[in-house]
């Protein structure tokens, strides 16, 4: 049961404001939330904003037990989040909290300003000797008015010098009462799927336990999109039978958007189109064609800049309406890097519209920033780029809500490079779940690229640098 003295709304104040105050991450961390949230919380770095970084377990501060336990990762406006956390005095010294606080933000919140949307009761002027614990167990009903979407819960506690200590914390996410809204669809399944080792023979989806649901291939020159060898009778994907992803080059070096607004690879795409469509046949599963894959970078000679906006929607809009004519059945894909590299534009500048595309997507790599910790973490998914374009997960799976479509991760994995972080396959684990589903604004479908190249930097299965975060893939998916 809610207590309307201790709710808190996006338009009100919270009744402690948190603004002011530093904000700290505890040495150890985890929640244990029933009813509301789903995925593993793991042990975070700490760190504080404005005093350098703290690490370890600080003598006179509280440190969190890890132990969580998942009921649901979805709740509605008008249900419950109910969630609880013990809090334990590891140092030598008497400690006394002010405040302990199990608290949410919305989409687009952060830790630093809120707004705060506090669960009930909270713990007031406690005093905790050497090695006592206090658990806290507290509950808020989602209000009518909550924003719909991703948000998180997080413990915090204020000190004596009046300093919050976040917790790590845990997303969940918050839907219209009865399934209603602007976000029709089936919510929590998706298609989990991966490319490279192992996955057309079947290997990979045994050696994590699940059946790989769609695959992921590349033709992303013009003689590889106008024959789609790994289709044949005896090519690597010539006897798969389940969804396919697959990156379609829009042209070479040398060739234009320009030209392309005006038909000159008209006859080349209609080709290329009648033939994976003879090639693919009468399978079951659905074929999504990311035609001009990661257009918003500058590595590819389909790459989009300021001055090609304009021939590049013409472009794309030629290209659909041959897709629909030869092969509608497939599924069009717009799918963007994470972020533009010199495009010089705000790639949504670039989108064609919702009537053009059918699937809005994203390749989503640990990098740039790299995500070692879940307050990593919850900082990368809301990043947006210099235009204020999405660049974090959590605002290109706003952007696809926006314009009507459900989101899909064609590439995604770790960087071996940058570390082993089985703490960002956790959390990837976690937004899929959260957001899994069919319609807008839901996770249709994600690939791990699990794929032997760049000195082993992005492959989980069967050798890796990364030996962590296999072994959490594998126990997860």
């Amino acid at each position: 049961m809610e207590l309307s003295s201790m709710k808190l709304s996006a338009t009100l104040p919270p009744l402690f404001s948190r603004k002011r105050f530093p904000r700290l991450m505890t040495a150890t961390a985890v929640l244990a939330l029933s009813a509301a949230c789903g995925g593993p919380l793991e042990q975070t770095a700490s760190s504080d904003d404005s005093r350098g970084t703290v690490e370890g377990t600080l003598a006179g501060a509280l440190t969190i037990t890890q132990s969580i336990s998942v009921v649901d990762a979805t709740l509605e406006r008008g249900q419950t989040l109910s969630a609880s956390v013990t809090y334990k005095n590891s140092g030598t010294t008497a400690v006394t909290a002010k405040n302990i606080v199990l608290t949410s933000r919305a989409p687009g919140g952060t830790h630093a300003n809120g707004p705060f949307y506090d669960l009930t009761p909270r713990i007031t002027n406690r005093t905790l000797q050497p090695g006592e614990s206090v658990t806290l167990t507290a509950t808020r009903v989602l209000a009518s008015t909550d924003p719909l979407g991703t948000w998180e819960v997080y413990p915090t506690w204020e000190d004596s010098t009046s300093t919050w200590l976040d917790g790590a914390g845990f997303a969940f996410s918050v839907a219209a009462a009865g399934g209603g809204g602007t976000d029709p669809g089936t919510s929590g399944s998706w298609l989990s799927g991966a490319a490279g080792s192992g996955v057309p023979s079947g290997e990979f989806g045994i050696w994590r336990g699940t059946p790989v649901k769609i695959a992921s291939t590349w033709s992303d020159n013009n003689l590889n999109a106008a024959n789609f060898w790994q289709l044949d009778p005896g090519g690597e994907y010539g006897s798969w039978q389940q969804n396919l992803d697959i990156a379609v080059g829009a042209f070479d070096a040398g060739e234009t958007w320009a030209k392309a607004a005006s038909g000159a690879y008209d006859t080349r795409w209609r080709q290329s189109l009648t033939t994976l469509k003879n090639k693919w046949g009468s399978r079951p599963g659905t074929v999504y064609i990311r035609f001009a894959h990661e257009m918003n970078g500058n590595w590819y000679p389909w790459k989009v800049t300021a001055s090609d906006a304009t021939s590049f929607i013409t472009a794309w809009k030629r290209y659909r309406a041959l897709q629909k004519e030869i092969f509608p059945a497939a599924k069009l894909v717009f799918n963007v890097n994470r972020e533009s590299v010199s495009s010089g534009i705000d790639w949504r500048k670039t989108f064609p519209g919702a009537a053009y595309v059918d699937v809005m997507g994203v390749d989503y790599y640990n990098q740039y920033p790299y995500v070692a910790t879940v307050t990593d973490w919850n900082n990368a998914i809301q990043q947006t780029d210099g235009y204020g374009a999405p660049k974090g997960l959590a605002r290109h799976l706003e952007f696809a809500r926006s314009v009507g479509l459900p989101l899909s991760i064609s590439e995604w994995s770790g960087n071996a490079d940058n570390g082993d972080s089985p703490v960002f396959i956790e959390q990837m684990y976690n937004f899929f779940k959260v957001n899994g589903g069919t319609g807008a604004g839901k996770l249709l479908y994600e690939v791990l690229f699990n794929v032997e190249r760049d000195n082993s930097r992005w492959i989980l299965y069967p050798n890796t640098r990364m030996p962590n975060s296999k072994a959490r893939y594998q126990q997860l998916f």
